[in-house]
């Protein structure tokens, strides 16, 4: 059975609270606002009425004037469904959806030494940078009442 692709949106949030809630910690508000967001996109992969993968991102805009970016920040297949090629129908089904709504390009950031996430990406036509000594610089904060986030701690990854 082949994977239906579906486009996220606020009023879903009852049907993918749950697949969600497997793959990371949040609420229905946060749902509901990453959804209420225009540049937030998230898409699911379904097999039938079930839900087995999420896939989401961000439409990033450029100062240079090139159409938007589409940064793709996380592919998750229940674990139940993964290595049968559901994850690389995912991401390619994400990538054809970003070129034909116009989007410059789509990238993702992993692990070089995550051998099968790369595999799905290459199968999905994206290319690997030719700088395999890139690192990814993150600057994480702690919650607060006001903004949500106070200043924590810096981490080199």
């Amino acid at each position: 059975m082949n994977p239906t692709f579906e486009m996220l949106q606020e009023k879903d949030i009852s049907s993918i609270k749950e697949i969600i809630e497997w793959f990371m910690e949040c609420n229905h508000e946060q749902i509901k606002l990453f959804l209420s967001e225009k540049q937030n996109i998230a898409i699911v992969a379904k097999l039938g009425d079930k839900v087995i993968g999420l896939i989401y991102g961000y439409s990033l805009t450029r100062m240079d004037g090139k159409t938007p970016q589409f940064f793709i920040y996380s592919v998750d297949i229940h674990s139940a469904y993964q290595n049968k090629g559901y994850g690389g129908q995912l991401v390619q089904y994400a990538v054809d959806w970003a070129r034909d709504k116009g989007f410059c390009e789509s990238f993702v950031l992993t692990d070089k030494d995550n051998p099968q996430a790369c595999r799905v990406y290459e199968k999905a036509g994206m290319k690997h940078s030719e700088n395999d000594c890139e690192r990814m610089y993150v600057a994480e904060y702690e919650e607060n009442e006001l903004w949500g986030v106070l200043p924590r701690s810096v981490l080199v990854v």
